[in-house]
């Protein structure tokens, strides 16, 4: 068993491993070192497999004494056989060892119902303290990841009273008592948001004090340890889980209804189409729009291939050296280097300050790899060969700088990038190198106030965004996806000024539900992912539809929810699901 506590064969094992320094867990991908040669031999047992093979008689080592007769055997010429001396022998067989001993100095384990010699049961002990650390570990991981949410969480909750005391001036004093109990709701959520934090870090810190304390503890109540074990094991087990349910909820405010809208991330199984039949399909796809338009029609969504090596991934892309997929791992701190035609990771982009890594991009002109890291609050920049170059950002709301920025595309010919910077509600347009160039959905415009009985205007900077989730870019043109407002706005390059507007709340087609990504075809055709529909969406880049796919599902052309999108030259659509935990090829 791996400190991880995932349990393999040793065969298996000791060939995964072979004679590499550091290796990651087939199962949940954490980072092993290996500790010299003899590292598979020193790993643990898992206690309650081998507790249930004993139960049921079979024994992983195997002992020619085992198989003496258990029964007299039938006299051969009126001669009386011999039987095992098993039969008479006193006392209790050690589990581990098979040796005979007195009952007196036998020990009986409550966790995995074996019985050990003295010898024996001290390195059951052993093995016991071994999982123990395990455990301290992932507790300490879970504390951190917990850390990290909860910040995230209390800027959220801060960003939405500040929007709805903006929204409340503007409604004057007709909706006083509407902002009132609005900000009384956002506090409660806060406050129930850090109650239930609050005791997730006390259960977390409790566990790793008994977890510390066991460690240490030289107490020979052998009896009590398994006991502690136990506990700890099953304490463990239940404050990981809730860990990684706790804030599953969204809730943004909605300015037009003027209230707060909670949907929690279940997914809905949406409105959808059927391919029209094959006779319609084009030899050229990409020869004109409406070849284009008939290819997605036509097209029949079902996955060639479904890669399932990583635990929660999110933004997909191929790069333009090698052709690679990149997929981000936003559990496990860096981006999976994938070579595409055998499936198989063949690097990996990382860096000790990359925490929650979300969307990618690269500037091939340039050779380099952006990165946008939600939790870190900046984007980390590589070189394509994948080496650490630089951070670019910090945690704030001036220019240049992000709160839990998401989405973020490239423009090669003027050599920019484009930056959801989610929590302030805007896209930045920056150099390579950080420096500010603009800001695409903020504007200015004059607000009334009440100066002394005197109604009066004022030049108040708003956004016309609601928590942006993704970015892309054409020759002329720069799609977001503002996924608070359930809307697609499309701005002029060149001038930022907004071309065209779609979408809605709902279930129905042409409608979305917490959309969280979309990327751009060769010809412009928009493709979202509308998560918690759980399917894709293709729309023309005046707004028409032009085909709904997906459902709620973990089958083949099924999602539960989209994370990331991304459609090569060729028109190959690649789509990762962070809960069905894989990445489909269409």
């Amino acid at each position: 068993m791996l400190p991880c506590q995932h349990t393999f064969c040793l065969a298996c094992l000791t060939v995964y491993i072979s004679d590499q320094p550091i290796i990651d867990c087939p199962i949940c991908h954490t980072r092993i070192q290996v500790q010299g040669p003899g590292y598979v031999n020193s790993l643990p047992s898992n206690l309650y497999i081998d507790s249930l093979l004993s139960y049921v008689g079979i024994n992983n080592d195997s002992d020619p004494k085992s198989s003496v007769m258990a029964a007299p055997s039938t006299p051969v010429n009126g001669s009386v056989s011999v039987q095992s001396v098993e039969l008479f022998a006193g006392g209790t067989r050690c589990s581990q060892c098979k040796t005979m001993c007195d009952t007196g100095d036998v020990s009986c384990c409550e966790h995995c119902k074996m019985s050990f010699c003295r010898l024996c049961w001290s390195q059951h002990l052993d093995d016991m303290r071994t999982q123990i650390g395990s455990i301290l570990k992932q507790l300490s991981s879970a504390a951190n990841r917990l850390e990290h949410k909860m910040e995230h969480f209390k800027d959220r909750c801060e960003h939405i009273t500040d929007q709805i005391n903006i929204a409340a001036e503007e409604k004057i004093t007709a909706i006083i008592e509407a902002k009132d109990k609005l900000l009384e709701e956002t506090l409660d959520l806060q406050k129930t948001g850090d109650l239930t934090a609050l005791a997730l870090k006390s259960s977390l810190e409790e566990a790793k004090e008994v977890a510390t304390r066991e460690m240490e503890d030289t107490n020979n109540d052998d009896e009590k340890k398994v006991t502690t074990f136990v506990n700890l094991h099953q304490n463990a087990l239940q404050i990981l889980s809730e860990v990684s349910k706790w804030d599953t909820d969204h809730f943004v405010f909605d300015k037009e209804g003027f209230r707060i809208e909670v949907d929690s991330e279940t997914p809905l199984d949406a409105e959808s189409d059927d391919p029209i039949p094959d006779g319609a399909k084009q030899n050229d796809p990409l020869e004109n729009e409406e070849s284009l338009f008939m290819h997605y029609r036509s097209r029949t969504f079902v996955p060639h291939y479904v890669w399932r090596k990583a635990s929660r991934p999110g933004g997909v892309a191929i790069s333009p050296w090698s052709g690679h997929l990149y997929v981000c791992g936003m559990d496990i701190h860096c981006v999976l280097v994938v070579e595409r035609s055998q499936a198989k990771i063949v690097g990996r982009l990382t860096h000790e300050d990359m925490l929650c890594p979300v969307q990618i991009a690269f500037m091939k002109s340039l050779g380099e790899i952006y990165v946008t890291d939600k939790w870190k609050h900046c984007i980390h920049v590589f070189s394509k060969e994948g080496e650490f170059l630089r951070t670019i950002g910090q945690k704030g709301s001036r220019v240049g700088m992000f709160r839990s920025p998401e989405g973020i595309a490239t423009d090669n010919a003027s050599q920019l990038l484009y930056v959801v910077d989610t929590g302030n509600d805007r896209v930045q347009v920056l150099q390579p190198d950080g420096k500010y160039v603009d800001v695409l959905g903020v504007a200015t415009k004059q607000q009334p106030v009440n100066t002394t009985s005197v109604w009066a205007t004022r030049e108040v900077t708003c956004t016309e965004l609601n928590a942006p989730t993704s970015v892309a870019v054409t020759s002329d043109r720069v799609v977001i996806l503002d996924s608070g407002n359930k809307r697609i706005k499309i701005y002029n390059k060149e001038n930022r000024s907004k071309i065209v507007e779609f979408g809605a709340m709902g279930q129905r087609k042409g409608q979305f539900r917490q959309p969280e990504v979309l990327t751009v075809d060769p010809l412009g055709f928009i493709l979202v992912g509308d998560s918690g529909n759980c399917r894709v969406q293709v729309f023309k880049q005046n707004g028409q539809l032009v085909r709904v796919f997906g459902g709620l599902g973990s089958a083949p052309g099924r999602f539960g929810w989209i994370s990331g999108i991304y459609v090569t030259k060729q028109l190959d659509v690649i789509i990762s699901d962070t809960k069905n935990h894989c990445v489909n090829f269409f």
